[in-house]
């Protein structure tokens, strides 16, 4: 099956906006062959929404739409109320689109519309990009034709007829810039929250006084006191902070990177599978401290840790060399295999 010049709806648990995850990124290249629209999660619930399903687009460009809908009931954490909602949803959604052809149903959220067979549709795919492990996921996976992954953690206890592992993709326009930031730091970009490791970055602060780190993205607050004396207190003149921007503007900053971190948080579910802020940086050859990915073992493309000794001793390595040239490439040519265009050819093979 080739994905081009079909109806896709893309299903996302995040909202539409200048943060982009997997979901944003494969609704932007799927429209470039296709009709898409991208679902967002429902309207907060009134009370008016108990008589009509209201279903809301606007154009993000001629191909690519945002649509936004409303719960028709409340309390639909109760499973009895959750499964007459979405039949109500599927029934909206049947008549809006029943003039649309080869419609493909595209969901990256177990959390809701978790049974496709309501409606009329072409096939159906749910893509696993994080780890959820709930009950509404298993019935998702029941219900769908086809699971993509971006890694083989996801899917290794799925049992399913048709699972294809991919990985996280890359746009084209990610390999160059012609924006540069006029700077010199160590970056981090991506979610500031309970995933990074703060104890770790508080003492590379400590460590390397004459190095300025740049972290961009949202902040969400937590209690941990090594995140409050970094982001709360400003306790630190050699850390530079930028709230998150839009996800097309990530590139010009990671290449004027001096380096990269993805100082993430042993033991956190989910760290240490494959990270989409990882094929940025490595798309710009740059050099990536951090800690040990299952998608990145027995191979020398980032320069992982496993204490916080060693973060200090690899980071100090990496100051005082100049950058290998052909282990730059190296990178490069890596984050090239898993271009949209790549990984859409796998797909449609697969298909």
């Amino acid at each position: 099956m080739q994905l081009r010049d079909k109806t896709i709806l893309i299903i996302s648990n995040e909202p539409w906006g200048d943060i982009w995850y997997s979901k944003h990124n494969w609704a932007y290249e799927l429209s470039k062959q296709n009709m898409v629209y991208f679902i967002n999660s429902p309207n907060r619930w009134k009370s008016i929404n108990l008589f009509k399903t209201y279903i809301e687009v606007e154009d993000y460009s001629k191909s690519l739409k945002i649509l936004n809908y409303n719960n028709r009931l409340p309390f639909t954490r109760f499973n009895f109320l959750f499964i007459i909602n979405e039949l109500l949803i599927y029934k909206s959604l049947n008549k809006f689109f029943h003039k649309h052809n080869n419609l493909i149903f595209w969901t990256f959220d177990p959390y809701r519309l978790i049974n496709p067979k309501k409606m009329n549709l072409l096939t159906s795919i749910y893509f696993i990009a994080d780890r959820y492990l709930i009950p509404k996921e298993k019935k998702l996976i029941r219900n769908v034709d086809y699971i993509f992954s971006v890694s083989q953690e996801l899917t290794k206890n799925i049992k399913h007829e048709k699972i294809l592992n991919l990985s996280h993709a890359i746009s084209e326009t990610e390999f160059k810039t012609t924006k540069l930031i006029d700077d010199n730091y160590i970056l981090y970009i991506g979610g500031i929250d309970y995933r990074l490791d703060y104890q770790l970055i508080d003492k590379l602060l400590t460590e390397f006084p004459q190095e300025n780190f740049l972290f961009i993205g949202k902040i969400s607050p937590l209690k941990d006191k090594y995140f409050e004396k970094i982001f709360l207190k400003n306790t630190y003149k050699n850390l530079k902070y930028k709230s998150a921007i839009h996800f097309k503007e990530l590139k010009n900053y990671i290449s004027s990177a001096k380096l990269c971190l993805a100082p993430m948080k042993k033991g956190v579910q989910g760290n240490s599978i494959n990270h989409h802020k990882l094929l940025q940086y490595l798309a710009f050859g740059k050099s990536v401290l951090s800690t040990k990915f299952n998608d990145y073992v027995n191979n020398d493309l980032l320069v992982e840790y496993s204490t916080m000794i060693e973060a200090i001793d690899k980071l100090n390595i990496l100051l005082e060399n100049d950058e290998n040239k052909e282990q730059k490439q190296k990178r490069i040519n890596f984050a090239r295999q898993f271009s949209y265009s790549n990984l859409i050819k796998k797909i449609e093979k697969f298909l």
